[in-house]
């Protein structure tokens, strides 16, 4: 191999029409990207921001050449194959929306993929938002993906002899109670391209009772899981009197965390609570820090702006809408697409890693409260403190109008008076606006297609 540092040795393969790989599945092809990784995330923000504008001059152009929905807008931005693209010109491209990508749909689609990018490979989202989009994507962009996912693995120093369980949803069925999915090893050679510890699944249709039989049954060493799985989990265990105790690390990923369910995990089970921020359409977008908790964007393979209501990068300590482009997607190029979702701009991390920093990922539109008086917020109600009130088994909470919220509740059984005035005190004491609070017990509250679960979110987001 090249002693070539860092993702040198992509951008002088990755031209077009370049040839990234001569093969997308080969050991050594995985580890060249690690070697890549483990040097890049050291890099200073100036250079991996010039690795970034020279990717996406290069996405831009194959954009320009084989989609040409993209020439128009391109052109209006001032950019042109040839050209330079600089941070002004990139801000005059129009973002594209979630609506945009649902309904252009094919026409996004690359007519001339590059041969080197390996296979064209398919992904749809769940439709959470009520818009489910389909998103194409090549080996060649998973590998880097696949590639970051062990960098971060090694970030937390994980032990890859030891036992990983997954408690997650699967749209194609199968992995049930009582035994799950059993095998040998973490994950495809791509991703860990060594030998492992073994693993197992649950498709968490059964009840957290016996989810919490399931885990303790396996006594794995990591698990990975929603964060709204993992609090009921910790209720039930908690409730049982029982604990998890082989568990080191659960990494919970597909929800945004609540601030206070790290904390609750390490009392109850003793185990550290780690999160990966990702998105179908992108796949990973940010991991944490191992040692200051921050989120790294994985900035080698995107480019994510946070813009403000004006459309402005955000300064650390404010919070706007995530827009991401995939600089090595070149089957279906996504050029400032916005998620959807809201994050707070951080500071440089004290790791010493050039790679941005997120401080928070606040989540959806739809989960961001809005007071009367306009301001938006993002609740955190404490749900984990609950039980020391009340026997809550589930909650929620509904922005239905400007000044009231609705406090969805699935109880053991009946509250007396007391325990609800309790249960709305705390409520009240976490919202920044005195709303008009009610109380709806429900038997159940229904998660999206997806599997996943939201405790907050507002009917008049848009």
């Amino acid at each position: 191999m090249r002693n070539v540092s860092g993702l040198q040795c992509w951008a002088l393969q990755s031209g077009i029409p370049g040839h990234p790989l001569s093969d997308t599945t080969s050991l050594d092809t995985v580890h060249r990207l690690q070697l890549s990784l483990a040097d890049s995330q050291w890099w200073t923000p100036r250079r991996l921001r010039e690795h970034q504008f020279e990717s996406l001059g290069r996405v831009a152009e194959h954009a320009w050449r084989t989609v040409p929905y993209y020439r128009t807008r391109l052109e209006a931005a001032g950019i042109r194959p040839g050209g330079v693209i600089d941070p002004e010109r990139w801000a005059a491209l129009p973002i594209l929306t979630r609506r945009e990508v649902q309904e252009l749909s094919t026409a996004l689609h690359s007519d001339r993929v590059p041969r080197g990018h390996g296979q064209v490979v398919s992904n749809a989202s769940s439709g959470s938002t009520g818009m489910p989009v389909s998103v194409l994507g090549t080996t060649y962009d998973a590998l880097i993906c696949k590639a970051q996912t062990l960098r971060f693995h090694l970030w937390h120093e994980y032990d890859f002899e030891r036992k990983y369980a997954t408690i997650r949803y699967l749209p194609e069925g199968g992995a049930t109670y009582p035994e799950g999915l059993h095998s040998q090893r973490w994950g495809d050679t791509a991703t860990y391209p060594f030998r492992t510890g073994p693993a197992c699944l649950l498709n968490p249709e059964a009840s957290a009772d016996r989810q919490l039989e399931w885990l303790r049954r396996q006594e794995p060493d990591y698990l990975m899981t929603y964060p709204s799985l993992l609090r009921s989990l910790l209720i039930e265990s908690e409730a049982a009197g029982v604990g998890a105790p082989r568990l080191l690390k659960v990494l919970c990923t597909g929800e945004s965390l609540p601030e206070d369910l790290p904390g609750h995990c390490q009392e109850i089970w003793g185990a550290q609570v780690i999160d990966l921020y990702s998105a179908m359409e992108v796949d990973q977008i940010a991991a944490q820090c191992p040692e200051h908790g921050n989120y790294h964007v994985q900035s080698e393979r995107l480019l994510v702006e946070v813009l403000d209501d004006d459309g402005r990068p955000c300064r650390p300590g404010e919070t706007g809408r995530v827009v991401v482009t995939p600089l090595f997607n070149y089957a279906m190029p996504l050029l400032r697409y916005e998620l959807g979702d809201y994050a707070e701009v951080g500071e440089a991390c004290a790791c010493g890693r050039g790679l941005p920093v997120l401080r928070r990922i606040r989540g959806r539109v739809r989960n961001t409260l809005v007071t009367p008086d306009g301001r938006r917020h993002w609740p955190s109600f404490g749900t984990m403190g609950f039980r020391k009130i009340a026997p809550v088994i589930q909650s929620q909470f509904v922005q239905v109008a400007r000044d009231r919220i609705e406090c969805r509740l699935v109880v053991a059984r009946p509250l007396s008076p007391a325990e609800e005035t309790a249960l709305l005190a705390q409520v009240s004491a976490r919202l920044p606006w005195p709303f008009d609070l009610a109380v709806a017990y429900m038997d159940t509250l229904p998660r999206d297609a997806g599997g996943k679960f939201e405790d907050f979110r507002s009917e008049l987001a848009t």
